[in-house]
Parts: C-alpha cells; sequence; structure tokens
C-alpha cells in the first residue's frame, strides 16, 4: 500500500488533541514541547492550520504539521503558546511544527505534509509562510524552496532558532 492509499491527509479536531500533544512529548524536547493546554488552545483557534498525515491502517495519526496565521512581519515565541493570535485573513502564516512518529519516518510523510500544506496555503491566498529551525535542518526545508533569512530572534526554550521563508 503506498503513501497515497494509506494516509488521509485532514485538519486537526478537538477529537486528536491528546495524541497530538502525545506525538509532541515524543519528537521535541521537553524544553521546546507545546504543551497539552496549549495544544488544545492551537486545534480550539486555528484547527484548519493543522495538516494531519492520518494512517488509515494502524488508525492513528502518523505525523502533521501545524501553523498560525498573522500579520506579524516577525516569528514570535508567543504563536507557540497564544493562539489567539490566529488572524483568519492574515496572508503570512507560521509553522509552528513539523513531526512524525519515529515509525514512520523514511517514508515521506514530512515531504507529504510539506508539499500539501503549501499547496493549501496557496489556495488560501497566504503569501509567505515562515518557519524557524536549527540550524542542521535549514538543507531540508531549502529542498522545498524555503529561503534561509538568519538568525531568528526567537528564543524558544532557551535554544538558538534560523529563520526561513517561502513565498506562495
Amino acid at each position: 500500500m503506498n503513501i497515497y492509499d494509506r494516509y488521509i491527509f485532514r485538519t486537526a479536531t478537538v477529537a486528536d488533541t491528546k495524541e497530538l500533544a502525545d506525538i509532541e512529548k515524543i519528537c521535541f524536547p521537553e524544553n521546546e514541547l507545546c504543551s497539552y493546554e496549549n495544544m488544545k488552545d492551537r486545534v480550539d483557534h486555528a484547527a484548519e492550520d493543522f495538516l494531519i498525515a492520518y494512517d488509515q491502517v494502524n488508525r492513528k495519526i502518523a505525523g502533521y504539521l501545524s501553523g498560525i496565521h498573522s500579520s506579524s512581519e516577525a516569528f514570535l515565541d508567543a504563536f507557540f503558546t497564544n493562539a489567539s493570535l490566529q488572524e483568519d485573513n492574515a496572508k503570512n502564516c507560521y509553522l509552528l511544527s513539523l513531526e512524525v512518529r519515529p515509525e514512520y519516518r523514511g517514508r515521506g510523510i514530512a515531504s507529504q505534509l510539506m508539499n500539501r500544506y503549501q499547496d493549501k496555503e496557496k489556495a488560501r491566498g497566504t503569501e509567505r509562510i515562515y518557519l524557524t529551525c536549527h540550524e542542521h535542518l535549514i538543507p531540508f526545508y531549502e529542498a522545498f524552496g524555503y529561503e534561509h533569512i538568519g538568525p531568528s530572534p526567537s528564543t524558544w526554550g532557551g535554544e538558538p532558532w534560523e529563520d526561513m521563508v517561502f513565498y506562495l
């Protein structure tokens, strides 16, 4: 069974919240992860800004990508903890997390999530997608057309970050 038959790509629902928070704990170190409460807040305020790869065979979320829309011209750490900053008609999208469960890695799920998210945002009228990442991930995101802007002012989790942008 291939990726197109096995997985459903969809937005988040309230029923996904616990599983999304559990995946966050698996994929991120404690200082960088999103709490259950913040995840619930994100789903409540911006479910449409999630793209989930749902495994129909094992009946669980294999991975997901989440973001928030804002008219801000800079990546704010507050995006991680304050989903009320979501602006439905904003032309900028800020990616908050790309996560794939370890047992699903190497199957092209992250690539599918990135490509499908870009298509979704283009159809939505978004003009720019921003993300912040660790330096070693810059080549991964450049492969999807993101441009490295430089060091980020973000200090999320007490870590250094790099800002990137994709123009739609």
